[in-house]
Parts: structure tokens; sequence; C-alpha cells
């Protein structure tokens, strides 16, 4: 498997996620001094509320950042370890494309939808459904699902619009198969019969690719089409 990465952008990334972390800290450290008790009046506590707001919210970009750049191993790194024992025809993009993470095969592009906290996932009556997520574990960072469909529609629809501005028409661009990918062990998938894409837990996907690929696989791309596809998804994002 050959991968292709924007390390520049996770580097830069992973020094935002320092320094918001530290930028988060200073501002709740200030509010919390300005409603120390003693020295508190009406505009200390309002300036007090102020910056502890700001710090709340800096402190959840910075864990949104520091989430998927400043901790080791990363999602990209976690995933690719997964599928590289796969053939030299797949080529994974890390930040290198419209999305984060995108799977070129023999015969169409997978696109993880990542599920990076515990609790259960299962799809009824229609919807998507994440239980066993409480609010402590969300504000330490374990993210809740909100609409894989809806992230999997919004990220196949950049990735169509890429390749049509880089002059590949629709209806020559690769099949976008979206997949749900469970990262940690204590999550549970519970009833996915009836879901539009499949799910998998990280141990099983790089089987499932291989697997769908072999088995499902009318017509592979030739190196002419796969050095084209390559080309125009990592157009003016290197």
């Amino acid at each position: 498997m050959k991968t292709i990465i924007n390390q520049r952008l996770i580097d830069r990334n992973k020094k935002l996620s320092m320094v918001l972390f530290f930028a988060s800290m200073a501002v709740l450290i200030f509010g919390a001094y300005l409603a120390w008790p003693g020295k508190a009046d009406v505009n200390r506590t309002l300036y007090s509320w102020v910056a502890l707001m700001i710090g709340f919210i800096l402190t959840r970009i910075s864990i949104f950042f520091t989430s998927r750049f400043g901790q080791t191993p990363r999602y990209d790194e976690v995933v690719g370890k997964a599928i590289e024992k796969l053939r030299s025809e797949y080529t994974y993009f890390v930040y290198s494309t419209p999305v984060p993470m995108l799977l070129l095969g023999p015969c169409r592009l997978w696109l993880p939808i990542l599920v990076t906290s515990g609790g259960t996932i299962s799809y009824v009556d229609g919807k998507w459904k994440h239980t066993g997520v409480s609010l402590l574990r969300r504000f330490m960072g374990q993210e809740s699902i909100a609409d894989p469909g809806k992230d999997a529609a919004e990220a196949s629809m950049e990735i169509q619009k890429h390749l049509g501005l880089q002059g590949i028409p629709q209806e020559e661009q690769p099949q976008i198969q979206p997949i749900l990918v469970i990262l940690l062990k204590n999550t549970s998938i519970g009833d996915v019969k009836d879901a539009p894409f499949p799910v998998v837990t990280i141990n099983d996907l790089k089987r499932f690719v291989r697997k769908m690929d072999r088995e499902k696989c009318s017509t592979t791309f030739t190196p002419e089409e796969t050095a084209k596809i390559t080309n125009a998804l990592t157009a003016g994002k290197m």
C-alpha cells in the first residue's frame, strides 16, 4: 500500500493544538483569579464569567485538535496501521485530499467515517443511534456520532466537486464507498443490518475492504486511471 500524507498540515495543527491548550489554561486561570473571594465585585464577576466562557470554548477547540493531531497514535495512524498490508494497488491519502482520510482501491474510493468513543452504535428506523456516551465523557473529548449519513454525503460531495474542478466529470469519477469504522475495543455494534453503508471494527477493516474489492469489483482501474484520480485528488492539497 502506498501512502500520501500531508505532514506539513499535521505538524502545523499539532503546534496549534498546543497553543490552544496553553491559551485556554491561561484564560481559565485568569477567570478564576477575577472571581477570587474577597476581590470580586460586579465588574470583576462579569469579566470572570466572560473569561471562563472563552476558556471553555478554547478548551473544546483544543481537545478537537489534540485528539486528531496531538495524540499518539493519531486516528489516521491507527487506520493506516490496520490497512498497511493491503497490496500496492491501494493508495492511502492522509490530509492530502478534500477529506482527512481516503483509500483508493482497484475499483472504488473508500471513505472512512470514524467512531472514536465508546458506547453502542446501531441503525434503527432509518436513524443512526449512539448510546452509552455520558456528558462527562463527551466533555473530555469522546465524541458521540451525530449523523454519519450526513457526514458521508457532505464528504462525498466535497470529493466529487474537487474531482470535477480537476477535469474529471461526475460520470467518470470513481464510486465513493463510505464505511463506518469503530476505533475502540469497548464500542459495541448493535443492530446495523439496515444501515446504508458498512459498519466494521478497525481490526476487520482490511479484511472487509479486500473482500469487497475482490468479490464486488466489476471493472478495475487501469494504471493510467489510478494516476489520473490520484493527481486530481491531491491537486492543490499538498
